[in-house]
């Protein structure tokens, strides 16, 4: 009896270890966030000044043209700069999901929420759509139900969901990304992973 219940102690060490590290993780990414946070308001201070500059100026006025100039030089630095953050954001959001995803499935089962269900994310990764019958078969037959947003790409949907964009086009029959409308659902193919 003290041996199961040891084996059982040792078996959760782990989960433990990897709750603390998500919980890290986290909290990099919220910190992430308000540094973009900050850098789109110093975006925005930066183009209503140059608006303002815009307005005021005479055609004459060299100096403020330097000045003008100037401005639009730093702001396109910021924007450099966010699109940075941005991306790393979405890396680091990435990079979560795939540990999350791969907890999950070491566990065999998604935590449940207070309310006693699973989150959605968790049930979409769990409980795979199957694709349609005549799909090639390279293509995995595993995957997620994925409601296509205004501003997603093939790329975009298969970088965020351990996908590829050509299983994505020949499981829902695309012409090519093109073809890809906002507000339908679509099915992305995941390889199946051992551990499930």
């Amino acid at each position: 009896m003290r041996l199961g219940i040891l084996f059982l102690f040792l078996g959760l060490l782990p989960l433990a270890a990897q709750n603390a590290q998500l919980a890290g993780m986290q909290q990099d990414l919220a910190e992430l966030r308000n540094e973009v946070e900050k850098l789109k308001l110093e975006n925005a201070e930066l183009r209503s000044a140059l608006n303002r500059q815009k307005a005021g100026q005479s055609p004459a006025a060299s100096q403020g043209e330097a000045l003008s100039k100037a401005r639009a030089e730093t702001l396109a630095e910021v924007d450099r700069r966010l699109k940075q953050q941005t991306d790393e954001v979405n890396a680091a959001l990435a990079e979560l999901t795939r540990q999350v995803n791969a907890a999950l499935g070491k566990t065999g089962a998604a935590p449940a929420t207070k309310s006693g269900k699973a989150p959605k994310a968790a049930a979409q990764a769990e409980a795979p759509a199957p694709p349609e019958e005549g799909a090639p078969s390279d293509v995995p037959r595993t995957g997620i139900k994925y409601h296509v947003k205004s501003g997603d790409t093939v790329i975009k949907i298969a970088l965020r969901n351990g996908s590829k964009p050509e299983w994505i086009l020949k499981a829902n029959n695309l012409a090519s990304p093109a073809a890809l409308k906002a507000d339908v659902d679509i099915f992305v193919p995941q390889p199946e992973t051992a551990g499930r």
